[in-house]
């Protein structure tokens, strides 16, 4: 059967948007390799007999850069889930997709009730083990506005985040740098509710994902679909970049 795959995850390039606490990243650094040291050499091709040559880059870039996901380590200093240790399952499989645009103010908040409203115009229902595209149309500024897209997004309130934990959900992902609203950036209840469990009397293992700077969510053509985007496997990482894809018959 065809499907449909949309790509929703921000190109990764040197001063591109990223969380101030996150530093300078990336970094593009020349390899050891590149198309123009072979210049001078005789290795020739056995097909056309153009010159052999080899290009390499190293790149330095904090885990937490573009689009990717978090780690419970990232807000739980008492868990041993960093990225490699991650369930492929938090990064692939049924998902939907929210559209909060409408309720997406400038340092506003998303609440439940406009969760509600999303899911109900979407004609879905939210089940247990569903991965939960959130919609704001923030994404917009990441290249257009940085300043804009850092400091002045919306974001979900404390209540969101224990509404979509009571529908069982097991990954979030927002077109934000954060699901925290901006008000709520210092208490971070939703980084807390999701990564952090045991604060809620739940066990270590009860972790909700949280993918953050995806892009394009609305360009979906279906808001029930298959989603794939998992994290690499980052020894002791709070985070690791991912390729987030939608696929859609």
């Amino acid at each position: 059967m065809d499907q449909t795959v949309t790509d929703l995850t921000h190109v990764i390039r040197e001063g591109m948007a990223g969380h101030p606490t996150h530093g300078r990243t990336p970094i593009k650094i020349a390899g050891s390799l590149n198309h123009w040291g072979y210049a001078h050499t005789e290795r020739r091709n056995d097909y056309d007999g153009t010159r052999v040559s080899f290009q390499n880059e190293q790149w330095v870039m904090n885990g937490n850069t573009g689009t990717h996901m978090d780690a419970p380590w990232h807000a739980n200093p008492d868990t041993h889930f960093t990225a490699e240790r991650i369930p492929l399952e938090y990064g692939f499989g049924t998902a939907v997709w929210l559209d909060c645009a409408a309720d997406a103010e400038a340092r506003g908040t998303i609440t439940p009730g406009a969760l509600e409203r999303a899911e109900q115009a979407a004609d879905v229902t939210i089940g247990a083990g569903d991965i939960v595209l959130v919609h704001t149309g923030w994404s917009r500024f990441a290249d257009t506005d940085p300043e804009v897209y850092l400091r002045d997004h919306p974001g979900l309130s404390k209540e969101s985040g224990e509404w979509l934990r009571a529908r069982g959900i097991r990954t979030l992902g927002v077109d934000l740098a954060t699901p925290e609203t901006t008000s709520g950036a210092l208490t971070a209840p939703i980084h807390t509710n999701f990564l952090r469990p045991e604060v809620l009397g739940l066990a270590a293992d009860d972790f909700i994902g949280i993918i953050e700077n995806l892009v394009g969510i609305d360009r979906i053509p279906a808001r029930r679909f298959q989603f794939v985007g998992v994290p690499l496997p980052l020894e002791g990482s709070s985070a690791s970049p991912i390729r987030a894809l939608a696929l859609t018959d």
